[in-house]
Order: structure tokens, then sequence, then C-alpha cells
């Protein structure tokens, strides 16, 4: 047997594995079997107690979330993370990389499975609930409705630039009848609100979800306006998210 081959067979499989939004019965069952058998697990810091308590005590657990005021620049903690997921495979583990919510809306695991690919390294996404719809479920807000949304649209607040959402596209989406769901928005939602003319501003029905899964979650509804004001005065706990839809 040559060196290639016999490397290929010492290779470890790597699961991106998507967590939900943080009770452990709202994980697939899928997710819950890469978990059990999992050698080393690195885990972010939204990942819930309920669902930390499932990890396998031989399990190796390695925390890679972001702490507040920590410093680290976020490209060199990416980095960090595909090197230990690397590392741990060619070791010829399994290893599971925990992220909340589904692993590739706005979670960085494009960007986990391109490192993975380019290293030959077997690997497999497993899709979890993400916020998105775990708040809707949570607090009845629908996502399309035929009475008046026949569309969804995800969004980041700002992109990897800091670059401010598109605030034109936004318009459009809603004019035409969509769902807008904002990830990471309440810090620009002040932005957004100027951006905006004294039509729009008065007919963007807003709800906000803060910390959807968790005992402390809470919902939050009224114009535009009122949330841009609501949040000015007291913030919303985060994560939170933005759903936006036209009303008039």
């Amino acid at each position: 047997m040559g060196l290639q081959n016999l490397a290929m067979e010492q290779l470890g499989k790597v699961y991106i594995v998507g967590a939900g939004p943080g009770p452990a019965d709202l994980l697939t069952v899928k997710a819950h079997n890469c978990i059990k058998e999992a050698d080393v697990i690195l885990y972010d810091a939204l990942i819930s107690r309920d669902v930390r308590a499932l990890f396998p005590e031989n399990a190796e657990l390695i925390f890679v979330g972001k702490r507040a005021g920590d410093g680290v620049d976020v490209t060199e903690r990416q980095n960090s993370i595909h090197h230990k997921i690397e590392k741990h495979a060619k070791q010829g583990k399994v290893v599971v990389r925990v992220k909340s919510g589904d692993p590739m809306i706005f979670s960085r695991g494009a960007e986990e499975t391109s490192y993975l690919q380019e290293k030959n390294i077997p690997f497999e996404v497993v899709p979890g609930i993400s916020a998105f719809n775990a708040a809707s479920a949570e607090f009845g807000i629908p996502l399309t409705d035929r009475r008046g949304s026949n569309s969804l649209h995800l969004l980041s607040g700002r992109d990897v630039a800091g670059k401010l959402l598109s605030v034109k596209q936004l318009v459009s989406i809603l004019e035409n009848r969509g769902t807008a769901v904002i990830y990471m928005g309440t810090k620009v939602l002040e932005e957004i609100y100027e951006a905006l003319d004294a039509v729009h501003r008065e007919c963007i029905q807003t709800t906000i979800v803060s910390r959807s899964g968790r005992w402390d979650a809470e919902k939050f509804k009224g114009t535009l306006e009122e949330m841009v004001s609501l949040n000015s005065e007291t913030p919303v706990k985060t994560p939170a998210l933005i759903y936006l839809r036209m009303e008039c």
C-alpha cells in the first residue's frame, strides 16, 4: 500500500453541525448522533448549556467562541479554528464543529468548508434550525403570507467590510411584498431609519426578537420609528433579529 493511500486511511472526518437556537430538543437526530460519536468538539460561545450537556465525557472540548473585548482579530481567530480542525482530522479523529443556528447562514460555515476542501479533508455539513425560523415559530411571526408577503430575504446589517446594507435593496424587497430579516442589525437600525424617506418610515412594520430560544427571549413590535426609539433608550439584548414588512 502506497504512503498516499495510507495517509488517506488515517484521515478522520469532520462534521460541521448546526446546533439550532439553543434548546437541545431542537437539534436534529443526525446532529445529536454526530455529537455522541465525536472525539473532538469545537464549539462557539452561543452554544447553550442544554446542548453542551450532550457532549460526551470522553471527547476533547475546545472552546473557539468570541469573548467580549478579547481583542482577537476575526481573521486570526478563524484561521486558528481551521488549523485546529485540520490538526485533529489528520490524527484520524471524528471532529465535530458545533455552530449555533444553521452553519451555512451568517456563520462562517462556508469559510470552514472551503478550507477543508482545499486540504482534501472529508467533511459533512449537518443543517440546524436557524434563528430566523426559530424566532418565527416561537413568536408566531409569519415569514411568508399569501395575503401580504410572497418572498423571504435574509440580510446582514453590515457586510464583512463594515458597509451598511443597501437601503435601496431593502426598500425594493419590501415594496415587492417581501419579508426582510436582518441579522446583526440592532446596531445599524437607526442608520437604516435615517436613510429612508418619510413614507417608508411610517409604512414599515418592524418586529425585533431578542435571544430566541433562550429563557430571556423577548419580542418587540411596532413602527420602525418606535423600534429605533426603543433600541436607543434601552439597547435590545443580542443576538437579535429584525423582521421588516411593508404595511401600507
